[in-house]
């Protein structure tokens, strides 16, 4: 983690035209600050929380859905004055673009740190005092900037030499008793560390069948520019299998969208990682095909039925017929909407027709890696049907980025990894 001050370099041009305006008439959607629940993806964490310019950018053109933030710990470098954005109303604006969120406590270290932070106390009953007093601190702010009950705080415990027994106990009993205090107030407890350091002493403590309150997430620094969450040799695969996160490249500056900043790289898996609940049907019929086949008079079916559903959703009247027939209204109704594509007004649903149809419904600002949901198979569907190879799962994968950038490829959008207001207004007029 970082203990200097983060150098912004060359925050770059100014956002287009049609970003800004897609971001100004963005309306501020309510949204509580949360913590990756059930999450498989990237995260970045900085010293100084960037700008709202920056964030903005970041979430259309990066692969980051969450970023990591100091908020709480006297051994913070970027405490609260060297914090020109970071406030509760900063989260709430980014909560609302739909940004994940890892606060970070970073507090007194192990006796034995080689640093000039405070340190806890090498005696464990006084560091089991000092951590209660901690985990008070880290929950109470974590409320501050809006995260409820429920929610995850990252205890920061820098490299120390577990080789000294004495120390490693401290260590062992303040991160025991931090997690303890904090689950009594309702938080969830994210221990960070170097993976030869704390994230190692705890392991090989629960391995050894030790009496400790044990955090719910392993946040565990090992800069092998490998992003997974392998852990070994130092993190065995017994525990914490999907409840870790991997700082994986420290202190790179890098570039998305025209905006430079110096971060830490993360992977995520925790809570299980992303899922999503079972696909909501469209009139009884599953909306997900292998394809979308063209139809026109004389064919029936349940994937008539669905275009039928489809079109009477879309504002053109049509009697949807059980058994999947052609009829009259279903001609007229097809023959409207196509106009309202600028399409000659046939009889015949192709795939522009479907990307289309399949596609309607609320622009989320960004979809990316990691998120999950109805909105992420509204994407796949209609990615599909624009010809892409995606699979239909609800949840927004590597397959899913890969379609999003090829498509927004062939449509003259840049290849970003998410898929934002832009891609949406492509889908919903059929472009493929």
């Amino acid at each position: 983690m970082r203990t200097r001050t983060a150098v912004v370099r060359g925050l770059g041009t100014l956002l287009t035209a049609l970003l800004a305006a897609s971001l100004l008439s963005s309306p501020a959607h309510a949204a509580k600050p949360s913590t990756p629940q059930r999450f498989t993806g990237y995260a970045f964490d900085t010293c100084v929380a960037p700008s709202n310019a920056v964030m903005d950018r970041w979430n259309l053109a990066s692969p980051y859905a969450v970023v990591g933030i100091y908020t709480s710990g006297n051994s913070r470098y970027c405490d609260d004055t060297k914090q020109p954005h970071l406030s509760p109303a900063w989260v709430r604006r980014q909560a609302a673009q739909g940004w994940l969120f890892m606060p970070i406590h970073v507090g007194r270290q192990a006796p034995c740190f080689a640093g000039s932070k405070k340190k806890m106390s090498a005696d464990p009953p006084t560091a089991r005092k000092q951590a209660r007093a901690e985990a008070d601190e880290a929950t109470s702010r974590a409320a501050q900037f809006g995260f409820a009950r429920g929610n995850t705080v990252y205890l920061d415990i820098e490299w120390y030499d577990r080789g000294d027994a004495r120390c490693n106990e401290a260590v062992l009993a303040f991160t025991s008793a931090f997690v303890k205090r904090a689950h009594v107030r309702g938080y969830r407890v994210g221990l960070y560390s170097s993976a030869s350091a704390a994230i190692q002493a705890i392991d090989v403590a629960r391995h050894r069948g030790r009496s400790l309150h044990y955090p719910d997430q392993l946040w565990f620094a090992w800069t092998n520019r490998k992003a997974n969450t392998r852990g070994l040799p130092y993190l065995q695969d017994t525990w914490w299998k999907r409840d870790r996160i991997h700082q994986f490249h420290n202190d790179v500056t890098v570039s998305h969208g025209g905006q430079k900043y110096l971060i830490d790289k993360n992977v995520i898996d925790v809570g299980g990682g992303s899922r999503a609940k079972a696909e909501k049907k469209i009139c009884k019929v599953q909306p997900s095909r292998a394809r979308y086949r063209n139809l026109k008079p004389g064919k029936r079916g349940q994937d008539l039925r669905l275009l039928q559903c489809l079109l009477r959703k879309a504002g053109h009247p049509v009697k949807v017929t059980p058994s999947g027939r052609w009829n009259a209204s279903t001609r007229k109704a097809l023959r409207s909407y196509r106009r309202t594509l600028g399409m000659a007004p046939k009889p015949v649903a192709n795939r522009r027709v479907w990307t289309a149809l399949l596609s309607r419904g609320s622009t989320p600002v960004a979809l990316k890696r990691g998120k999950s949901g109805q909105r992420v198979y509204r994407l796949q569907r209609a990615l599909r049907a624009a010809g892409q190879n995606v699979d239909i799962t609800g949840v927004f994968d590597a397959k899913t980025t890969a379609a999003v950038r090829s498509y927004r490829r062939s449509v003259g959008l840049p290849a970003w990894p998410s898929a934002d207001r832009r891609v949406w207004a492509a889908l919903q007029r059929g472009r493929r």
